[in-house]
């Protein structure tokens, strides 16, 4: 069954039963004659065939297909294109970079100002850097090690225009008002500083980290301009869907993972450029290093490769397996995978896993761990869809990612090894911990902002665990293809586009045919700890 099967249902289950069909009726045939044997043959082929036949409409993908090429045409109509040319320079740390945004007015205002997010100045201080007090000897090896980014020469339409820079926000005064449903394109050059720091933006002595590294739109919502500053606990990011092309130059010898897909290389000598184009993905991302290997396979369409360092081929070779089981089976049981390549980036990179859109970084210490990083990557990879596919303010909601991303890390077990397995992993990953964390400090509310959160602990057991437990309780109360069926029409419905919580409780409710509203806020705002079942 589909439910306690997972991957080895849609596709193999097919074929089983047909080969069940066709092993059953020819240990029948030694007793017929030989024209019923040949009756008997020829029902046995088309009952296979109408079995493969049935098959391929359970792993039919068109319908959500459809649904993604409808969206996209939309949104790509509507949504932010960045074009980048980036000259990357190891020996000084640092970058130099031209960027030109076209920028599209989707809101219901005249607007006389854009802002951009300039993550990488919360590393100009050690009192602005987004790490908790505790992590600094992690984060900073060797001593703090500044940080930043200078943006200059902020051109609008060819028109020099005004711009302030506080903190991590940049303001920039349009030339004109733009009125709704106008565009404008805006220029700027900048050059950054990459601190001595293995994070998502930094490096330590492998790789060069540069996640949330360029000046990123900030979203426009119903709420406004989005202006957060780079906190220091969860993922304190919001971005729209957007179009990229980016090009980087690095010395030679080095290689580049990214974001998107690689559709040029040429080599100089003064280095080599890399040109990647991303469509439809809300951030980009990548990581340089003179000392990568490669491994590539392929899985439903989609190219998975392994970017890692050293003597660790055999555990590399185990992490591209994960990752091209994690694709199959969560495009198989959420929907498609639509991008053509998604990197595995075996990095310095303390914090363990990050996700960005088409690019995972995974701490290159979990090689030597198989069970922690398969879970890692597998939760990375579920990424892809919740927050790559369906995004959502990681600032005010980082339960719609996370804790449905450490849901269906447990889906994933389950599918791919059974119900066995999958129910050990929720205990030993997200039940144990969590009442652990329970039982020293207690339990609140799971529907918070991330600045409500005294501390990485604190958050990590309430909207990663006891955000998953939530989800396996409401499993519980609808059955779990109900809620697969919901995930399915939330991803269908808000694909390429940011959602709230509000659109997952409608997601349920569409397939309930029944409001489940209280039922969700209820347990999502629950202070204390959730009643349902405790075992996957």
């Amino acid at each position: 069954m589909w439910i306690t099967c997972g991957l080895r249902n849609e596709g193999e289950y097919c074929i089983k039963s047909s080969n069940i069909i066709l092993v059953s009726s020819i240990k029948k045939l030694g007793s017929m004659d030989v024209k019923n044997k040949k009756l008997v043959i020829a029902v046995v082929f088309i009952l296979a065939i109408a079995a493969l036949a049935f098959c391929t409409r359970l792993v039919s993908r068109s319908v959500l297909e459809d649904s993604y090429k409808a969206q996209a045409e939309r949104i790509r109509e509507i949504c932010p294109e960045y074009d980048i040319q980036v000259l990357f320079d190891p020996v000084q740390e640092r970058i130099q970079a031209r960027q030109t945004t076209v920028f599209r007015n989707n809101t219901p205002e005249e607007l006389r100002e854009v802002y951009f997010h300039l993550y990488p100045n919360a590393f100009r201080s050690l009192e602005s850097a987004p790490f908790p007090l505790e992590e600094l000897k992690y984060a900073y090896p060797e001593g703090f090690s500044q940080g930043y980014i200078d943006v200059t020469d902020v051109r609008v339409d060819g028109k020099s225009v005004d711009h302030k820079v506080e903190g991590t926000v940049l303001r920039v005064t349009l030339a004109e008002p733009l009125k709704p449903g106008g565009k404008t394109q805006i220029e700027m050059e900048f050059e950054e500083k990459i601190p001595f720091s293995p994070g998502r933006f930094g490096h330590g002595k492998n790789t060069y980290n540069f996640g949330n590294w360029h000046p990123i739109l900030s979203v426009y919502d119903d709420s406004g301009w989005n202006l957060d500053p780079y906190y220091s606990i969860g993922d304190p990011f919001y971005s729209d869907t957007a179009c990229y092309r980016v090009s980087i130059t690095a010395p030679d010898g080095f290689k580049i993972a990214a974001s998107g897909k690689p559709v040029k290389k040429v080599i100089k000598d003064s280095g080599t450029t890399w040109i990647f184009e991303a469509e439809l993905v809300r951030d980009f991302a990548w990581v340089a290093s003179s000392e990568f290997k490669e491994l590539s396979g392929k899985v439903d369409g989609t190219t998975v490769t392994v970017y890692y360092f050293g003597s660790k081929e055999d555990a590399a070779k185990r992490a591209l397996e994960y990752g091209k089981q994690a694709i199959r089976f969560f495009g198989r049981y959420f929907g498609p995978y639509p991008y053509d390549e998604y990197s595995i980036v075996m990095a310095d990179f303390y914090i363990g896993g990050m996700e960005y859109p088409n690019l995972v970084l995974i701490d290159h210490h979990l090689m030597d761990e198989e069970v922690l990083m398969e879970y890692v990557i597998a939760h990375e990879t579920a990424h892809q869809w919740w927050y790559g596919l369906v995004g959502n303010n990681q600032i005010k909601e980082p339960w719609l990612d996370e804790a449905l991303t450490e849901y269906s890390t447990v889906l994933y077990y389950e599918g791919v090894y059974g119900r066995s397995r999958g129910k050990k992993v929720y205990q030993d990953f997200i039940m144990y911990p969590y009442r652990f964390y329970e039982m020293g400090s207690g339990s609140s509310p799971i529907l918070r902002p991330v600045f409500q959160f005294k501390s990485w602990g604190e958050y990590d057991a309430i909207v990663y665990k006891k955000g998953a437990i939530m989800l396996k309780e409401l499993e519980s109360r609808i059955g779990k293809n109900k809620l697969r069926q919901a995930l399915r029409s939330y991803l269908k419905e808000k694909v390429f586009e940011n959602a709230d919580t509000e659109d997952f409780v409608e997601a349920v409710n569409r397939v309930m045919g029944t409001d489940f509203r209280e039922v969700i806020y209820d347990m999502l705002k629950a202070p204390g700890n959730l009643t349902g079942e405790e075992a996957a």
